[in-house]
């Protein structure tokens, strides 16, 4: 039992335990190393940008309030990046990469507003180094994607959202309302937030529950303020950022079912970790025998129980009690009850949409990423429970292995071909989609410095090729145009970049088809410059042809007639 002279003196306890300390630096040494790895493996694991990156890269050349299928800030943290740190691979992904562990740093500070003792602030420490070591963020993390700062800015919400919700605090619902926009202006998925927050606002204690105040609707105004600008773009342009994720979430060729639904679960553990998703169950089966074994109604003997919040004045011997009833509403219930309530707000509702998303059309596993930030708190406050003394045993084995396990398991992953030898099937490389273009782009570039065909511009068939056609030829300063016969507008390059219907135009014609006929018999001449085949597996490859086309027909015959005066008839005259 805990001695009277051990617990902090009530007049002396802290409102906020201190973050600082050498767990905390524990925890920056083991990011800083980590990151130092994954700077490294991006440069040494035989990858170019993901296409998606590509055309990223690409919006941020051309900032906007909005593009196509994203809001901007994606765009505009890689302009940032890479007037900082270049446009080269690393360049363009090192911002966003930072967002990872800036959003492990932010559980700290919200595992320690969710269990204010020193021991809540030791949960959010390995919060966030399990979350360091996650699966998904361990891939995830090597790329600049639009879930980084989704990430990142959910987290923020739910930390304000807690805040404003357990003090009712303008400041909080306003800084709340802040984290939701910027997270809007990253992915749309941010909207899904407003379920937690209902959640939150009926289920979790505070001052005042539910909308008929005026802290809600606060944050409602300043999250809309700051997306207004992509509002407004979008009205301009006809609302294609709004109808693109209506399309793919209502209107996908792919097909759900209960087995897209099975998919996306187990797609669910393995972005936890097999072992994390097991240690969590298995201790919280195990804490929870052993907590029923204390009489029912009363809280356990913790540092929590020492703190100014909570404690009841110490007895007239001096010492205090070990345990009292957990009042409902005290901030001790908070602590104990209301933030478990919280965190599975935080994911469930997020998951909820997802699976019936799956079951609808099938759903990519990165959609419901933000809820990872809730299970990952969960998962931890097993692993080193918040509302215990320092002093008490923790499954630090437990912790250990899991810790391990994640590591292991996305290193093999990453490394996977380097490990089984290039003769490794495809399909067992998630990173094939990335490798090939480079060293295939490089080697037509020189064709564009022929005397013949410079300064034409680069002409594709596919956002895959055009995207990488702008990325990998930057320094050749070529101009790409999307071939777009029927003037349709499904993504960014048929909206701004599609081929003007002018007969005359000559281009370049960059495409994987050797037989292009659909594009080259609306060209007067046509002349195969090169092409090429880069092996990026036993069973796949990178082919690239390249074509000068001169005298563009027009889409069609007519536009032909019509552009160039054939279908005039000559004038008479009265020439003999």
């Amino acid at each position: 039992m805990t001695q009277p002279q051990d617990r902090p003196s009530p007049s002396t306890a802290q409102r906020w335990p201190r973050l600082w300390g050498p767990r905390l630096g524990w925890l920056l040494a083991f990011i800083v190393v980590l990151m130092g790895y994954r700077y490294w493996a991006v440069q040494h694991v035989g990858i170019s940008l993901f296409f998606d990156e590509a055309q990223y890269w690409d919006w941020s050349r051309h900032l906007d309030w909005g593009f196509f299928s994203k809001p901007p800030l994606i765009a505009g943290l890689i302009w940032l990046s890479t007037a900082l740190f270049g446009d080269g691979l690393l360049g363009v992904k090192a911002l966003p990469m930072l967002l990872y562990p800036a959003t492990a740093l932010a559980m700290v500070g919200f595992a320690r507003a969710l269990w204010p003792t020193s021991s809540g602030v030791r949960t959010g420490i390995v919060a966030a180094a399990l979350f360091m070591t996650l699966p998904v963020t361990s891939l995830m993390g090597l790329f600049a994607s639009t879930d980084a700062p989704l990430i990142l800015c959910w987290t923020l919400a739910s930390w304000m959202l807690w805040r404003a919700q357990v003090t009712d605090r303008a400041g909080y619902w306003l800084l709340c309302g802040v984290a939701c926009g910027v997270g809007l202006m990253g992915k749309y998925t941010m909207a899904a937030f407003a379920l937690t927050a209902i959640w939150v606002l009926w289920g979790v204690q505070g001052p005042k529950r539910g909308v008929l105040r005026v802290g809600p609707w606060l944050t409602v105004l300043v999250a809309l303020a700051l997306l207004s600008p992509n509002l407004w773009w979008n009205v301009q342009n006809d609302f294609p950022t709004l109808a693109h994720t209506a399309e793919i979430t209502t209107d996908s060729t792919r097909s759900g079912g209960f087995g897209a639904v099975a998919r996306f679960l187990g797609g669910q553990i393995v972005m936890l970790g097999p072992l994390a998703v097991f240690a969590g169950v298995w201790l919280l089966l195990r804490q929870r025998r052993e907590a029923a074994s204390t009489p029912p109604g009363s809280v356990p003997a913790s540092q929590w129980a020492a703190s100014q919040q909570t404690l009841s004045p110490p007895s007239t011997s001096g010492t205090f009690p070990a345990r009292r009833p957990a009042v409902r509403g005290s901030a001790y219930y908070l602590a104990s009850v209301s933030s478990y309530r919280f965190l599975w707000a935080m994911s469930v509702p997020l998951q909820i949409v997802a699976v019936a998303q799956a079951f609808h059309a099938d759903a990519h596993v990165n959609w419901a990423a933000p809820s990872m930030v809730g299970f990952t708190l969960l998962i931890a406050s097993r692993l080193s429970q918040p509302l215990v003394p320092l002093s008490a045993p923790r499954p630090g084995r437990w912790l250990v292995a899991v810790l391990a396990v994640n590591l292991l398991l996305s290193s093999a992953v990453l490394h996977l071909r380097e490990i089984a030898g290039p003769q490794m099937p495809s399909r067992l490389d998630v990173l094939v989609r990335m490798r090939g273009w480079q060293e295939a782009l490089a080697q037509l570039a020189p064709v564009l410095q022929d005397p013949v065909v410079r300064g034409l511009p680069v002409l594709t068939d596919q956002r895959l090729l055009i995207t990488h056609a702008a990325y990998h030829w930057r320094n050749q300063g070529v101009a790409t145009y999307m071939w777009n016969p029927l003037g349709v507008r499904h993504n960014h390059y048929e909206m701004t970049r599609s081929l003007p219907n002018k007969v005359g135009q000559d281009a370049m014609l960059l495409t994987d088809n050797p037989q292009p006929d659909a594009i080259t018999r609306r060209f007067a001449i046509v002349r195969p410059m090169k092409s090429v085949k880069v092996a990026v597996g036993p069973d796949r490859a990178v082919e690239l042809h390249l074509f000068f086309l001169r005298g563009f027909l027009g889409y069609d015959h007519a536009t032909y007639l019509q552009q160039s005066g054939a279908d005039r008839p000559e004038p008479l005259t009265d020439a003999p």
